[in-house]
């Protein structure tokens, strides 16, 4: 299944980090609605040279954890960019967050 945001075509959505694979890429935090598991909202939207273990240990965590209460579980998708530099996948950071208002970082 993939998670269209804008251009990109992000895997997932995974019902955690531990599904991700230990390469770099982008990586977006989601609300499932549990009203409607076919319903998502993004929480937050980041990078990482290690998307596994950033999306794992990441320091936002308790605020993505805040967010979701009451409304959902988390799941995650991830966009695999094995080619990009790191201001590349930056580049997708800021894209992404421009589509959605992401309410966890910035």
């Amino acid at each position: 299944m993939a998670i269209n945001l804008g251009k990109y075509a992000f895997g997932g959505p995974y019902d955690g980090a531990k599904y991700l694979v230990e390469k770099q890429g982008v990586f977006v935090v989601l609300c499932k609605d549990i009203r409607n598991e076919a319903k998502f909202y993004i929480l937050d939207v980041d990078e990482s040279d290690n998307v596994r273990k950033a999306a794992m240990d990441h320091p936002r965590q308790v605020e993505w954890v805040k967010k979701a209460h009451g409304t959902g579980k988390l799941a995650v998708g991830v966009l695999y960019t094995e080619l990009m530099k790191k201001e590349d996948r930056l580049k997708v950071v800021s894209y992404v967050r421009g589509l959605f208002d992401t309410p966890c970082g910035s």
